[in-house]
């Protein structure tokens, strides 16, 4: 698969969730990821699908940009979370706790990832973006690797 296949499948989702990864995948411009990152940012941008994301990622890609003492960052973190075109941020509010502790105790998944994904599912996501191949075990859900869309595979690698 590639870049191509990538767009296809978040046309075709209409309706995504997008986990913390893809944030620091386009931000820091991974050499792998980051082009599909930004693939997955211009299709939600464009009005191609529209995504959710948990405020839960706000608090992740900010510890590492504070930890770098990156001011810049964190602002430019803050700003596309809050006003990127067609992307929803979402609190953690009593629908997301009751997915998500289904999920962690159906799967055993952590309850970050829990709630990444009882973000998607409470808000209507039929599609979630991600890198971490453990979370392909959910089946409420299609959950897709970023990985699966590089020329030649490779396999996933988190964050």
């Amino acid at each position: 698969m590639g870049e191509a296949e990538l767009a296809q499948r978040l046309r075709q989702a209409k309706h995504i969730a997008l986990d913390t990864s893809v944030f620091i995948y386009a931000f820091e411009q991974h050499p792998l990821y980051g082009p599909l990152a930004h693939i997955v940012f211009r299709a939600v941008s464009t009005g191609q699908c529209r995504a959710v994301v948990s405020i839960l990622a706000l608090g992740e890609v900010l510890v590492g940009a504070k930890r770098a003492d990156d001011d810049q960052l964190v602002s430019r973190y803050r700003a596309v979370f809050q006003y990127f075109p067609g992307l929803e941020m979402v609190d953690v509010n009593w629908t997301v706790i009751e997915w998500a502790s289904g999920l962690r105790a159906r799967y055993g998944i952590p309850m970050p990832d829990a709630i990444h994904l009882g973000t998607a599912l409470a808000r209507g996501a039929t599609l979630f973006v991600t890198n971490d191949a453990r979370l392909k075990q959910v089946t409420e859900l299609e959950t897709v690797l970023l990985s699966e869309f590089l020329e030649g595979g490779t396999d996933a690698t988190g964050v």
